[in-house]
């Protein structure tokens, strides 16, 4: 009896979570030649991929070596809370803090004046947005890599004459690999889908800061509900591809740990 309960829950969160996303999927499918051809959505399509791409880039050289310093740091549980602020807070939030920050209230003037660096309304305001709110998310999951790694093998590696770094290179990245693939995988496909932090400090301004969750926004507003739908079905195709891929990362390094 229990177990049909149970059983049921599990059918009835499923429908919940799946229903309306195929109703999404229906919809938009039809208009999606219509949107693929449009000069807009390939613009939003470009810059997104751009963005989401250098931004992910830049998280993980970012991310790396503060892992692995946090990891054999004693001062880690005093820094970490700092780090991880973002992941608590909503993405709106931390849009209004770096439009602050980096705004002509805080040290945009100076960046623009010393270095022409201008980061509200522009591409790199977006890339900006998406390394703010992706950074702590893409720390959080190598610490985590790093402390589920197996400590006997490095432990041996050193034992016998092995560097730092040659210990990095030649036993902890081939025992991270799984780790850093889908870190890679899920801060693109989070960077890819960043709205709120996105339009606070670039904004929504079409064919120059349009990406394909602004995109969203901005033919929704303007009556256009064909061509967001199908601009939403590719960002959930995207993310269903991601969350796939990660899925079978993450079962083939479950049954090599077996």
């Amino acid at each position: 009896m229990i177990r049909s309960l149970f059983y049921l829950l599990v059918i009835l969160v499923a429908l919940f979570i799946v229903a309306p996303l195929l109703m999404l999927m229906k919809e938009g499918m039809a208009q999606l030649p219509t949107a693929i051809q449009s000069k807009e959505v390939q613009f939003a399509i470009a810059l997104s991929l751009k963005t989401s791409i250098i931004s992910t880039i830049i998280c993980l050289m970012l991310a790396a070596p503060i892992a692995q310093f946090l990891h054999h740091s004693a001062i880690k549980h005093y820094v970490m809370p700092f780090l991880y602020l973002p992941l608590a807070l909503p993405h709106i939030v931390s849009g209004v803090a770096l439009l602050l920050f980096f705004g002509h209230l805080g040290i945009g003037g100076l960046l623009e004046r010393h270095f022409n660096l201008a980061f509200v309304f522009t591409e790199k305001g977006i890339m900006l947005a998406q390394v703010f709110v992706n950074l702590p998310f893409a720390i959080q999951l190598l610490v985590v890599g790093l402390e589920r790694l197996n400590g006997r093998q490095i432990f041996v590696a050193r034992t016998l004459g092995a560097s730092k770094w040659q210990c990095f290179y030649h036993v902890t990245l081939p025992l991270l690999k799984s780790t850093l693939i889908a870190t890679v995988i899920l801060t693109w496909s989070r960077a890819l889908g960043e709205f709120g932090a996105v339009i606070m400090v670039a904004g929504a301004t079409r064919m120059k800061t349009e990406i394909l969750p602004t995109s969203i926004m901005l033919n929704l507003s303007t009556g256009e509900l064909d061509l967001a739908m199908a601009i939403a079905v590719i960002l959930m195709m995207i993310s269903l591809t991601c969350s796939l891929t990660f899925e079978y990362i993450f079962r083939g390094h479950r049954a090599d740990a077996r």
